[in-house]
């Protein structure tokens, strides 16, 4: 999708905040609350546009949106939160209208959302955490690349910038006979060993100690921020701030595939030299998706194990049709894939009422059993539907049909 203007950019506190609302579909929009002491209006028109591809991809009824707040990691708690709650009340015409439904991000947990909702006026319930559903998409993404580059026996190295919590989640989900992190970072540092992390001392080392498991991991040699993005591996998982994959170090990339769990990480530059030396770089806005349509069969009331299973069944084909067409039409995944997603949206059906129907339906859901059963299966099959249609889509592309 070519990088159009936003709909709407709205600054408070003299620029220190930015909500960018990129498209509307049915007069809506989603997307989370990235915060950074740094975070720029281009870095969040950027994210924005990343949330429009991601939903038009997955034939999600909501526009892309994003919002940027810079709050210094050094903040107290109390002085975030209260920066969070003004923000909420500079944003609030668009949350109560349904315009703008912000969601958690980097620096941004369900604490911080309903600190922006308070502010708003809004009482937020229960918020669903997405880091399990979009480690589960990047995985799935990691064993589709597998699959399809029809690899022998062996152990693949993986290198993960940005060891946090989706990537946590990743490292419960990948065979430990397959595959093995041997590079990691945090804002802390990065750090090397060779012979592989044990999966539970990255797993219990991040739940103790957070940013700083790098200084107790046993084996750790510690290394450049940047060789973790060159480092000799067969995966590179970017898991951090966007454009991390640029001009200036992508001629020294060593990964086979790039799988991101990051929004962004690639510059147009980088995408042009990796696809040239022949490294793969799939969108994050198809690998990281889960966390935006596998929350949503969760939050439809889907058991995990049914959400693995679609995502098993349907996800992993879609993947592995867009490295069979890319090959096939000699295109940068990316750029096939923004294709796609850009004719999604330009197809998109508006029905009318919309929003009248999703509050009738969202009053019925809360009521009644049976038609919470009812709209669990309308959901796993809307999904599932989605899912064949982009796979044949991408089966089917040639240049013409866009």
């Amino acid at each position: 999708m070519k990088p159009n203007e936003p709909l709407l950019v709205i600054t408070a506190a003299n620029d220190l905040a930015h909500t960018v609302i990129d498209s509307l579909v049915n007069g809506t929009s989603s997307g989370g609350v990235r915060i950074a002491g740094d975070i720029t209006l281009a870095e969040t028109k950027a994210l924005a546009r990343e949330m429009t591809l991601k939903f038009s991809l997955f034939d999600l009824p909501r526009g892309g949106a994003k919002s940027g707040i810079r709050i210094p990691d050094s903040a107290p708690l109390e002085e975030k939160r209260r920066i969070l709650e003004d923000f909420g009340r500079c944003i609030a015409p668009l949350m109560l209208r349904g315009i703008y439904y912000p969601g958690t991000d980097m620096n941004c947990n369900q604490e911080d959302l309903k600190a922006i909702s308070r502010g708003a006026g809004i009482v937020m319930g229960s918020v669903t955490d997405t880091a399990y559903f979009t480690a589960l998409s990047v995985a799935d993404s990691i064993l589709a690349w597998e699959e399809f580059a029809g690899l022998g026996p062996g152990v693949l190295n993986i290198a993960i910038e940005g060891f946090g919590h989706v990537a946590s989640h990743l490292a419960k989900r990948l065979p430990k006979a397959r595959f093995r992190i041997t590079t990691i970072s945090t804002r802390r540092g990065a750090v090397r060993n060779q012979d592989g992390f044990e999966l539970d001392d990255l797993i219990s080392g991040r739940k103790a100690s957070g940013e700083d498991l790098i200084r107790s991991l046993p084996g750790a040699k510690q290394i450049g921020m940047q060789e973790v993005l060159t480092a000799d591996v067969d995966i590179l998982v970017p898991s951090a701030r966007t454009w991390t994959l640029n001009e200036n170090n992508a001629a020294e990339v060593k990964a086979r595939v790039i799988v991101p769990v990051a929004n962004c990480p690639y510059t147009g530059e980088a995408v042009e030299i990796l696809h040239q030396r022949g490294v793969v770089c799939l969108p994050g806005f198809l690998t990281n998706a889960g966390g935006v349509y596998a929350s949503s069969l969760f939050a439809a009331g889907l058991r995990l194990e049914e959400i693995e299973k679609i995502s098993a069944t349907y996800f992993i084909p879609v993947v592995k049709s867009l490295l069979r067409k890319s090959k096939e039409r000699g295109l940068p995944e990316m750029e096939l894939a923004e294709r796609v997603a850009d004719k999604r949206f330009k197809n998109r059906p508006v029905p009318s009422n919309a929003g009248f129907g999703a509050k009738v339906g969202a009053i019925l859901n809360s009521r009644a059993p049976l038609l919470r059963d009812l709209s669990r299966s309308a959901r796993a099959r809307q999904i599932v539907e989605s899912l064949r249609k982009l796979d044949f889509e991408i089966a089917r592309y040639e240049s013409e049909d866009i």
